[in-house]
C-alpha cells in the first residue's frame, strides 16, 4: 500500500486535520495550528512590503506587482483562517466542510503567489543568476545574525542536488550542446564546492566564488536556450536544426566560436552514436526484402551526411559563410534522404509485426511504447509521439515507475504468441492455449479488480460524519474509476476476442487490433488502479486517525 502521506508545511497540516475534524476527530487539536498561522499571516501581510522596501525603492518597485499578490493571498489565507478557527470552535459541519473545499484552491494560490516572488526576489541583486543573490542575501543574515548556519548549509545542498538533477537530465537529451551545457552546470557544481569549505562569508571573500557560479549557470542557461529553440528549420532532423541555427549565429557574431565549435563536436558524436546502433541493427538477420534493399541507401545517404558534417566544421573554421550555406544545403538535402530511409525501415518493421527503434535499430514488439535496449519513445503508426533518438528531441522525462505500465512476462507472453502464430512459429493450437490462459487471467484480474472496489465502498467502519463526507467528496469519484475499470476490462476482453478469431480466420488484422485492445485496456485499468489505491489510503488513513483518537472502534456499525 501507499505510505500515509505527512504534511510538508503547516498549512497541509491544517488541511488534512480539518479533513479529520469532519471524520469526527476533536477540534480542539486543531485550533492552536490555526492560531500559529493565523499569526504568522498577519505577520507577513506587514511584513512583505516592509522587507522589500528596506532593500532600497528600486528593489520595491521591480517586485511590486509580485509583492502585492503575495500580500492579497495573505489576506485571503487570513481570512479562511478565521472562518476555519469559528467553524471548529463551534462545531459547525457544514461551515467545514466549505472551508476544506476552499483550501483547495485558496492554499495552492498562495503558494503560486510565494514562488513567483520568490523568484522575483532572487533575481534582484548585484548577481546576475538567482542562486548566486540569493547565497549573498543568505551570508548577509548570517553576518548580521538574522540566520543561522545551517541556512547557509541547506541552500548549497539544495543547488548542488538541483544542478546534479540537471546535469543527468541534460546529457541525456540526443542534441548538441549538451557536453557543454553539462559542463556548464558541473562548474557550478565545483564552485558551490568551494563555497562549502569558505571559512568566510563577508562579502569580499563570496565576490570572486558568486562571480564565478553567475558566469557558469549564466552560460548553462543559454546552452539550453539554444539547444530548445534552434529544433525547429528547414531539415527533417531537429539535432540538424540547432546546428543550422548555431552556427549561423556564430557566423552573425551572436556566439563565441568555441560554443559554436562544441556544438559540431556534440552532432558528430550523437551521429556516430547512431551509426553504431544502426550498424548493430542490420547486423541481425531480415527477412524484408524492403529492409535489404534500403541497408545500402541509408549507407550512403549517411556518408553523404557526415560528409556534410566534416565540411560545414571545416568552413566554419575558416569563418566562410558562403561555404557553410552550402554545407548546411547539404546537410538538410540528405537529412531528408535519412528520413525517408527511417520511414522505410519503420513501415518494413510494421509489416513484420515489429516497431524499429532509429534511435539503436532494436526490433520491438508492436505493442511496446518504448525501447527494450535503450528506452527511447518508439514510432507509432499515427506518427504523434514519434520516436526519441538522434533525429528526435525527447518530449520529457519518463513518467515516475508507479505511473506507467511495465510489461509483465504474462502480457509479453500473449504478445508474443500473437508474433510467432503469425509468423508460423507456434501452431494455431498453441496460440489457442495462449489466448484461453488469457482469457482465464483476465476474469481472475476481474475478481481482484472487485475485491478491491469491495474494501473501498465498505462503510462499515465509518460513523454517520465520515459516511457524509464519504458519500459527498468520495464516492463519486471511486464510481467514475469503477466506470474506468469496466472500460479497461472490457478493452481487454474485446482485444483477446480479436486474437481468438485468427484462428478461425488467419487474417494479420485480428492480431494487430488484438494487442492494440489489450495494452489500452491495461492501460486504463492500470490508472484507474493507481487511483483507486490512492482513495482507499487516504480513507483509510483518516479511520486511523479516528481510531486512535478514539472516535471510532472496529466494531462494524449498526445498520440503518
Amino acid at each position: 500500500m501507499i505510505a500515509t502521506v505527512q504534511a510538508a508545511t503547516p498549512v497541509d497540516e491544517i488541511q488534512m486535520k480539518l479533513f479529520s475534524v469532519i471524520g469526527g476527530e476533536d477540534p480542539q487539536e486543531v485550533i492552536p495550528l490555526v492560531d500559529a498561522q493565523l499569526t504568522v499571516a498577519e505577520r507577513e501581510i506587514h511584513e512583505v512590503p516592509q522587507r522589500a522596501q528596506a532593500r532600497g525603492a528600486e528593489f520595491a518597485a521591480a517586485v511590486q506587482t509580485q509583492m502585492q499578490t503575495v500580500v492579497e493571498r495573505f489576506q485571503e489565507y487570513h481570512g479562511w483562517l478565521e472562518r476555519s478557527r469559528q467553524a471548529l470552535e463551534h462545531h459547525h459541519h457544514d461551515q467545514l466542510v466549505a472551508c476544506y473545499e476552499e483550501a483547495q484552491t485558496l492554499v495552492p494560490a498562495l503558494f503560486e503567489a510565494l514562488e513567483a516572488y520568490g523568484i522575483a526576489f532572487a533575481n534582484q541583486g548585484a548577481y546576475a543568476t538567482p542562486f548566486s543573490n540569493t547565497l549573498a542575501r543568505v551570508a548577509e543574515g548570517l553576518q548580521s545574525g538574522q540566520a543561522g548556519e545551517e541556512s547557509w548549509d541547506d541552500y548549497l545542498n539544495n543547488f548542488l542536488q538541483g544542478f546534479a538533477k540537471k546535469i543527468a537530465e541534460v546529457r541525456a537529451v540526443p542534441l548538441p550542446g549538451r557536453a557543454a551545457c553539462g559542463q556548464a552546470y558541473q562548474q557550478g557544481v565545483e564552485v558551490l564546492q568551494k563555497l562549502q569549505g569558505l571559512e568566510s562569508l563577508d562579502s569580499a571573500s563570496l565576490q570572486a566564488p558568486l562571480s564565478e557560479l553567475d558566469e557558469a549557470i549564466g552560460l548553462a542557461g543559454k546552452v539550453e536556450r539554444l539547444m530548445a529553440e534552434g529544433t525547429e528549420g528547414p531539415a527533417p532532423i531537429p539535432m540538424t536544426n540547432v546546428i543550422i541555427s548555431v552556427v549561423r549565429k556564430g557566423l552573425a557574431g551572436e556566439l563565441d566560436g568555441a560554443l559554436v565549435s562544441g556544438f559540431l563536436d556534440d552532432y558528430r558524436d550523437l551521429l556516430d552514436g547512431f551509426w553504431e546502433g544502426f550498424e548493430r541493427s542490420i547486423a541481425r538477420p531480415s527477412d524484408s526484402s524492403l529492409v535489404q534493399q534500403e541497408i545500402p541507401r541509408t549507407l550512403e545517404y549517411g556518408d553523404e551526411h557526415d560528409a556534410a558534417v566534416e565540411e560545414l566544421m571545416s568552413s566554419f573554421e575558416k569563418r566562410d559563410p558562403a561555404a557553410c550555406e552550402a554545407a548546411i544545403q547539404r546537410l538538410v538535402e540528405t537529412g531528408n534522404k535519412l528520413n525517408e530511409s527511417r520511414e522505410v525501415f519503420n513501415t518494413a518493421a510494421q509489416h513484420q509485426g515489429q516497431a524499429l527503434c532509429p534511435g539503436c535499430g532494436r526490433s520491438n514488439p508492436p505493442e511496446n511504447k518504448r525501447c527494450e535496449a535503450c528506452g527511447n519513445v518508439l514510432p507509432t503508426e499515427s506518427g504523434a509521439g514519434s520516436a526519441s533518438s538522434s533525429f528526435n528531441v525527447l518530449s520529457g522525462p519518463a513518467l515516475e515507475e508507479t505511473q506507467e505500465l511495465g510489461m509483465t512476462e504474462n502480457v509479453a507472453k500473449l504478445f508474443s504468441a500473437c508474433d510467432n502464430v503469425s509468423e508460423g512459429k507456434i501452431s494455431l493450437g498453441e496460440f489457442q492455449n495462449v489466448v484461453t490462459e488469457a482469457m482465464v487471467g483476465l476474469k481472475e484480474f476481474a475478481k481482484e479488480l472487485d475485491e478491491i472496489a469491495t474494501q473501498t465502498m465498505d462503510e462499515s467502519a465509518m460513523n454517520e460524519e465520515t459516511k457524509r463526507v464519504w458519500r459527498d467528496h468520495h464516492l463519486p469519484h471511486v464510481q467514475e474509476v469503477g466506470a474506468a475499470f469496466v472500460a479497461g476490462l472490457s478493452d481487454c476482453e474485446a482485444g483477446l476476442k480479436s486474437m481468438q478469431a485468427y484462428v478461425s480466420e488467419q487474417d494479420n488484422e485480428h492480431l494487430i487490433n488484438g494487442v492494440r485492445l489489450v495494452w489500452e485496456g491495461l492501460n486504463v485499468i492500470h490508472r484507474a488502479r493507481l487511483a483507486m489505491n490512492s482513495n482507499l489510503q487516504m480513507l483509510q488513513d483518516v479511520l486511523q486517525e479516528a481510531r486512535e483518537a478514539g472516535y471510532l472502534t472496529d466494531e462494524p456499525a449498526p445498520e440503518e
